[in-house]
Order: structure tokens, then C-alpha cells, then sequence
């Protein structure tokens, strides 16, 4: 999973880069859209992590040296290496913020066409 992240960072970065440079769009509506699933999936993300913290409040197994052995290996899923469910995670939710970084831009940049749009209007129009 780790190898993964990087190469989908990279992916969503050049994604803003061909939007920077108007080789693709994406419709506001849409991109509003994307935006909102992005917003509740992190939301989801989060709550994930909060839960798994409680992986990491490991009781005593007992006495035997498979016992300890297993809560070991069950820790160190939870947290403390880099393919551990903390750090999947996290990368799951850098992944969707670039994600967000893209769709964001459209609606924000049409709020802001429509705002400058609105003063020249403004400017050009007689008191009233």
C-alpha cells in the first residue's frame, strides 16, 4: 500500500496541473459534487482512525510467549510501521484532500468569476 501512495498523490498533482493549464474541466456542479463525497468519505476516514486507536489499548494475554507473541502482531497492524491501519489510513485521507484540491478548484474559481463578474456590472452600471 505504501508504493501505492505516492503514485496516487502524483496522479491527483498532475490532474491539478492539466487543470491549471485548461486541458481539463470539470463542470462546477460536478465538481461540487465530487467535493461533498470527498468531505463525507474523510469524515468516515477519521472516525476510522479514532476507532483503531483502541487497537492500541492492548491488555495482558496471559503469561505464555504465543500469547504475547499474538497481541504483539495485532499491535503492530494497528499502529507503529508503515502498513499499519493508522498510516493506511492517513495515506487514504492525503489521497482524498489532493482529490478535493482538484474538484475544489472549479466551484471555487466559478464563485469567483461570478464575484468579479457581479463588480464589473456593478462598476459599469449608473447609480440608482
Amino acid at each position: 500500500m505504501t508504493d501505492a501512495h505516492p503514485s496516487l498523490i502524483a496522479h491527483w498533482q498532475e490532474l491539478n496541473a492539466q487543470a491549471d493549464a485548461g486541458t481539463i474541466t470539470i463542470p462546477a456542479d460536478v465538481a461540487k459534487q465530487c467535493d461533498a463525497a470527498c468531505v463525507t468519505y474523510i469524515a468516515h476516514l477519521r472516525q476510522m482512525k479514532r476507532d483503531a486507536r483502541g487497537l492500541t489499548e492492548v491488555k495482558d494475554w496471559g503469561d505464555l510467549p504465543s500469547a504475547q507473541a499474538l497481541r504483539d502482531r495485532f499491535l503492530r497492524l494497528a499502529t507503529g510501521t508503515d502498513r499499519s491501519l493508522d498510516v493506511i489510513l492517513q495515506q487514504h485521507i492525503d489521497v482524498i484532500e489532493s482529490m478535493r484540491m482538484l474538484f475544489r478548484r472549479y466551484f471555487d474559481e466559478t464563485a469567483d468569476t461570478d464575484d468579479r463578474t457581479s463588480a464589473n456590472i456593478s462598476a459599469l452600471a449608473p447609480e440608482n
